[in-house]
C-alpha cells in the first residue's frame, strides 16, 4: 500500500533498490561470477549514487524518491542526460566481480 509518510516513501526506496542489486547480484553469481568486494561494498556505492542523484535533483527536499537514476537502477530507463551513469548497477558489478572460472 502506498505512504504518504516520507520516511516510509524513503524506506521503500531502499528496499527497492536493495532488491535491484540483490537480483542483479544473484544472477552473475549463477553465471560463475564472485565478488572482489564486500557485498555490502556494493549496496553502499549504490545507495551513494541514489543519494547522489536525489541532492542533483535540485527539488526540495531532496529525498531518495526524486533520484532520476532510480528509473535506471529500478526500471531499466536510459537517462535523459547523457553524461549520466546508463548502467548503474552493472557498472558497479563490473568493478566489483571476476570470472570464477
Amino acid at each position: 500500500m502506498p505512504s504518504d509518510d516520507p520516511d516510509q516513501v524513503e524506506i521503500q526506496v531502499i528496499q527497492d533498490v536493495l532488491d535491484a542489486i540483490e537480483t542483479r547480484l544473484r544472477d552473475r553469481e549463477r553465471h560463475g561470477w564472485r565478488l572482489t568486494v564486500p557485498r555490502s561494498r556494493v549496496y553502499a556505492a549504490l545507495l551513494h549514487a541514489v543519494i547522489v542523484s536525489a541532492r542533483e535533483s535540485h527539488c526540495l527536499p531532496a529525498t531518495l524518491d526524486r533520484a532520476t537514476i532510480l528509473d535506471t537502477i529500478l526500471d531499466g530507463v536510459e537517462p535523459s542526460n547523457h553524461y549520466a551513469v546508463s548502467r548503474p548497477i552493472e557498472d558497479v558489478l563490473d568493478h566489483s566481480t571476476v570470472p570464477v572460472n
